[in-house]
């Protein structure tokens, strides 16, 4: 029996209208589940691998979203199933292998589009260039990485945008590999008609270098190889 990637949809205004962008040039077999009005799966053993989606919620003691994903992640973990955490859950993985603690919010916010820098070699970064734009939304951030994590990239803030944890096949990206140039437009206008601080704007125009398919590998190099231990 073929495997499913699962992708654990975090959205909690909407269920996930974007889930597709995780393979819109390619077709592998998926299942989603919206972990905001549904119970996670105990069996994580049905499936390949398991992508974490953003999320408008926050990673903290109160966040009901959270508090079903820890448990899970930490299930995960212990499986062995190759796991990758994207903005949201990007933070819900740190915290939930260390502590909330570790997440900061309001303190470090990055929107629009978002020079990366790869730190260290990583799985996810197979074939990529060492530095490229994409795209961001979010107000939280990770402050400090759990020991068993490795930031693998970071911004030209300094702040942590990708990690790999040291034995397990398990990743995390704070920025949105999966987003186009529309989705940029649109979190950028979003914002500025809520009145969002100019200092959080990292891009409020797409840089001519933009290529979404550069960070889109990203998730084609999760789907190819994460069965591998990180390097």
């Amino acid at each position: 029996m073929i495997k499913k990637i699962l992708i654990v949809d975090n959205s909690i205004h909407k269920k996930c209208d974007r889930c597709s962008q995780f393979h819109r040039h390619f077709n592998p077999k998926t299942s989603v589940i919206h972990s905001a009005d549904r119970a996670l799966p105990k069996n994580v053993e049905a499936y390949s691998h398991i992508i974490l989606t953003g999320s408008a919620d926050s990673v903290d003691e109160l966040s009901k979203v959270y508090a079903r994903l820890r448990p899970f992640i930490l299930r995960v973990k212990k499986a062995g199933i190759p796991m990758l955490g994207i903005c949201y859950g990007f933070q819900a993985i740190a915290a939930a292998l260390s502590d909330v603690e570790n997440i900061d919010h309001y303190q470090h916010p990055e929107i629009g589009w978002t020079k990366i820098y790869v730190t260290k070699q990583s799985i996810l970064f197979k074939d990529m260039p060492k530095s490229f734009y994409a795209i961001e939304n979010h107000t939280s951030s990770v402050r400090n990485l759990p020991e068993e994590l490795i930031k693998t990239a970071e911004s030209q803030r300094r702040y942590i945008q990708a990690f790999e944890h040291k034995t397990e096949p398990i990743y995390g990206v704070q920025f949105h590999p999966e987003a186009t140039s529309y989705s940029g437009l649109r979190a950028v206008a979003l914002r500025l008609k809520h009145r969002a601080p100019l200092s959080w704007f990292t891009g409020t125009t797409k840089p001519a270098s933009f290529n979404p398919e550069i960070p889109e590998k990203i998730i084609r190099n999760f789907y190819n190889t994460a069965k591998q231990k990180p390097s």
